[in-house]
């Protein structure tokens, strides 16, 4: 097991709003010590960013000899998300296509999981039937054009903290039905730890119950109230049993940090210093697996 962190480790630049290049990124994460990322591609979807230009291929490109020249390897991306199941989303099409081109990216990255969130149906209050229905429809095509580059899906677990507010594959027997619909080893899950907790699921169960199919995670704390991207410590996640899970269950993919919340609370003069703090963390945490 790797550690990894997100490409939204450092987004913004504090105080200003101004998005952080991805090739700046890049290089600083490397000197801290990383040498697998998650690209972001969500982050580089919004109006004005690069993923939305016409260039968006130039610009992918250029992100690939970034991470050359920095000896970094993209493992696993993150696409554009949004409630895939409304089909009455008026922008559905543009971010379809931001999609699409988040999946084309990381195959033009050699990434090997890309992580999507499934969608919920709430017109006339939850409907599990009707979500499964959805998202299996949803996924195929997305599932199709990935395997044209060589890439594998691997829906994440959803946070939720309202039963009167349900989120389609928050739970676990949800999200293992959706993956298991599929029946194509080619499609897996992502485990978003935070979201997990905000859940009150049994992790250490849960984790078992997916086993074989878990293929990317999503590692972040918080206090069990809202999603904070904490590092870890920074929460109350118990994390030593849950290592020894990942052992346990021959976990083979990388240990990757979505921790952008708690970066973006420090100066930039300290972030180089929070990078080599966040590398020595994780790799800690997985010499206790």
């Amino acid at each position: 097991m790797r550690l990894s962190t997100s490409t939204n480790i450092l987004d913004y630049v504090p105080d200003k709003r101004e998005p952080v290049p991805v090739e700046e990124c890049l290089r600083r994460c490397s000197q801290a010590g990383y040498k697998v990322m998650d690209m972001n591609f969500c982050d580089q979807s919004g109006e004005g960013r690069p993923l939305t230009k016409d260039n968006w291929k130039d610009w992918v490109n250029k992100v690939g000899e970034a991470a050359q020249k920095y000896h970094i390897m993209f493992s696993q991306s993150h696409t554009l998300f949004y409630n895939v199941c409304d089909h009455s989303i008026k922008e559905r099409e543009d971010y379809e296509e931001l999609v699409r081109r988040a999946i084309i990216g990381s195959g033009m990255l050699g990434v090997k999981w890309i992580v999507i969130h499934a969608g919920t149906v709430n017109e006339q209050g939850y409907s599990f039937r009707e979500s499964m229905k959805r998202n299996h429809e949803y996924f195929l095509p997305h599932i199709e054009l990935a395997q044209k580059y060589n890439c594998g899906i691997a829906i994440e677990n959803l946070p939720e903290n309202d039963r009167k507010n349900r989120e389609f594959a928050a739970a676990v027997e949800e999200l293992l039905e959706l993956v298991d619909s599929f029946d194509d080893s080619s499609v897996g899950i992502c485990w978003d730890f935070g979201h997990a907790h905000l859940t009150d699921e049994n992790q250490e169960k849960s984790l078992r119950r997916i086993g074989h199919r878990l293929k990317a995670t999503h590692v972040a704390d918080n206090h069990g109230n809202f999603d904070e991207h904490l590092a870890p410590f920074y929460g109350n996640i118990d994390w030593y049993p849950l290592m020894k899970v990942l052992t346990e269950i021959n976990y083979a993919g990388d240990f990757t940090f979505e921790i952008h919340s708690f970066m973006r609370k420090f100066p930039d003069a300290l972030r180089d210093h929070l990078l080599v703090h966040t590398y020595d963390l994780g790799q800690y945490l997985i010499s206790k697996a």
